[in-house]
């Protein structure tokens, strides 16, 4: 039989089509096979999954406290002083007077003796400077405004092309950012006396500090005098202690009788500053090194557990004071974007005032700790749940 060229390709084309189909068919045959093999497996693998899944999940309840109980932190070689917390957290009520004030009256100068929790226990004392800083703000009122002031951009926003949107939405944010400024603000300041120094710094007040109170970023600290580092911190708070440009914490130590005690303290976020504020003095001025007590009340967790070590090595007389009940004092969570432990010695009370801000206020730190309620014992309340 005589095949013509014609015949010939039409025959190359067909054998080529079976082998691929051939190809196809076997191919298929074992992806088959494969999934009904994973279909007889499945539910076994699905069963020891969930029962991984189930046992991280029980793991993950108990490995916050794991890691506090492995720090075993260097403890305070002086004891807690009573009656200096009760000075300390009305030093700390002051602080926050002093900010209010200064946004207030621009002529007021920053002396504490003008504001109305000022007590004559403090009549002995110098205030020899008052921490100057700068506070981001931004109108946000006048941000809305610029939106609304544009109707014809987002009248029927159905009818509206995304790109509109996001152009408009995108020129709103930077006449926005133009917007913010930064303002002159009081942090705090230092007293001096011939028994003692106290350096203080004062708590959460704009609605920025309260979103860096619950935040979680961590960065690298690495002391930029003695380059020794230090382990992770919580982002925020170190942005807001480096605010402080009038006078620098060190400097105005430097200042400061190192023959007497040099209290560092504060309350929320002050509290987050006092803990970077001790180290930074302890480690550039070696001076006033073993004269450095920390009295922290209602304190975040400020860094790592390497952080935590470290600290308590270099500011062993550290002290913290909390309300059981306050919600900032368990942020950020242990076991977040990073890793936190609180440093000092555990002083806490109860008092639950059924709701955030009253269980964290300072006036209800002032309270306790004047009633001396506070404790480094465990309590006997009832218990229940996890054990």
């Amino acid at each position: 039989m005589r095949f013509n060229r014609r015949q010939m390709l039409i025959g190359g084309v067909v054998a080529g089509m079976a082998a691929t189909t051939a190809k196809d068919y076997q191919f298929h045959r074992k992806q088959k096979q494969l999934q009904a093999l994973a279909k007889q497996q499945l539910p076994q693998d699905q069963e020891s999954l969930l029962e991984a899944a189930f046992q991280a999940d029980a793991d993950k309840i108990y490995e916050g406290q794991q890691i506090i109980d492995s720090l075993q932190l260097t403890p305070p070689t002086l004891p807690y002083d009573r009656d200096l917390s009760k000075l300390l957290i009305e030093c700390s009520k002051i602080a926050t007077q002093q900010y209010l004030t200064g946004k207030t009256i621009p002529t007021y100068d920053g002396s504490i003796k003008k504001l109305p929790a000022y007590t004559s226990k403090l009549d002995s004392y110098t205030q020899i400077a008052s921490f100057k800083g700068k506070e981001a703000q931004i109108s946000e009122t006048v941000a809305v405004n610029l939106l609304a002031n544009n109707p014809g951009n987002f009248s029927d926003p159905l009818q509206e092309s995304l790109d509109t949107t996001e152009d408009q939405v995108g020129q709103a944010i930077q006449k926005m950012v133009k917007l913010r400024k930064e303002i002159p603000v009081y942090l705090g300041f230092v007293l001096s006396s011939p028994e003692n120094n106290i350096i203080v710094f004062r708590g959460t007040q704009t609605r920025v500090e309260w979103i860096n109170n619950f935040t979680a970023i961590q960065k690298d600290y690495t002391d930029p005098i003695s380059g020794q580092y230090f382990g992770k911190i919580h982002d925020g708070f170190i942005k807001n202690y480096l605010r402080i440009v009038e006078p620098i914490p060190r400097k105005i130590a430097r200042t400061l009788d190192s023959t007497v005690p040099c209290y560092v303290t504060g309350h929320s976020l002050g509290a987050s500053l006092a803990v970077l504020g001790a180290l930074d003095i302890v480690l550039n001025v070696p001076q006033l090194k073993e004269q450095i007590q920390l009295y922290t009340y209602a304190s975040p967790r400020v860094g790592d557990p390497t952080f935590a070590k470290l600290h308590a090595q270099s500011v062993p007389n550290s002290y913290r004071v909390f309300n059981l009940a306050d919600i900032i004092t368990l942020m950020p969570p242990t076991q977040s974007v990073g890793t936190y432990v609180h440093v000092g010695q555990e002083w806490s009370f109860l008092s639950h005032q059924k709701d955030f801000m009253p269980n964290h206020v300072v006036d209800t730190y002032n309270a306790a700790i004047h009633q001396e309620v506070e404790t480094n014992h465990s309590r006997n309340y009832p218990m229940s749940g996890l054990t």
